[in-house]
């Protein structure tokens, strides 16, 4: 944590001092607009997985908890979809299928409810070459492309200069982002398959590198 503030505080030093001068600390009015942090899957619902065994709902975890960390210490009012490993579902459905749908539901209900979201996920595909942070935004508020193009900006320029990955407007099956009102995107931080990236995700540093670029993407919106 005290890593990823001191990174960031460099950064809004030199590249966003017009956010420090209408930090947050100082406009009370603004902390009741909730930004809320979404780390995607949780208990029985794992996400994705890397071949040694790392799962995707371990480091979407690792990552949310120091940027709601981050955003709070400029002033915003953070809250988590969960901040441990569990579902949100309703405690008294047993099937997986039903404990994801009512999660799903739940999770929306949070997002409606905020000033706007960030889904932290992890990508996989069967080709391990495939790495990048790539990011979704939502379909129904024009702010979370917004949004989406300042975090992606800033993470390129302080992580990855060489990721070519364009914004990607959200399909028909990421149902979180085609039903939020509010603005909503989901990160996904990095590829699983990819073994070079699986280290730098599983690297404690890195995670807080991730979560100071994601806070000052945020900042540098200044919603």
């Amino acid at each position: 944590m005290v890593i990823g503030c001191i990174l960031l505080a460099v950064y809004l030093a030199i590249n966003v001092n017009n956010v420090i001068r209408s930090s947050r600390l100082q406009n009370h009015a603004q902390t009741d607009k909730v930004l809320l942090i979404d780390p995607g899957h949780g208990g029985r619902d794992g996400g994705t997985s890397a071949s040694d065994g790392t799962v995707e709902k371990s480091i979407n975890l690792a990552i949310s908890m120091p940027l709601a960390d981050m955003l709070r210490v400029f002033g915003y009012t953070v809250e988590v979809t969960r901040d441990s490993d569990c579902m949100i579902c309703d405690s008294e459905l047993v099937p997986l299928r039903q404990q994801k749908i009512s999660d799903m539901k739940n999770r929306l209900k949070m997002y409606n409810k905020s000033r706007l979201t960030i889904s932290i996920h992890q990508n996989h595909f069967s080709q391990s070459r495939y790495h990048g942070t790539q990011i979704f935004y939502g379909t129904k508020n024009e702010e979370s492309k917004l949004l989406a193009a300042s975090i992606r900006q800033v993470v390129l320029e302080k992580l990855q200069p060489q990721n070519t990955r364009e914004l990607k407007k959200a399909t028909n099956d990421i149902y979180l982002l085609c039903n939020s009102t509010a603005p909503a995107i989901v990160i996904e931080c990095g590829f699983l398959s990819n073994s070079t990236e699986l280290s730098k995700l599983k690297d404690k540093d890195y995670q807080q590198k991730m979560a100071c670029a994601i806070a000052c993407g945020v900042l540098a919106y200044d919603p």
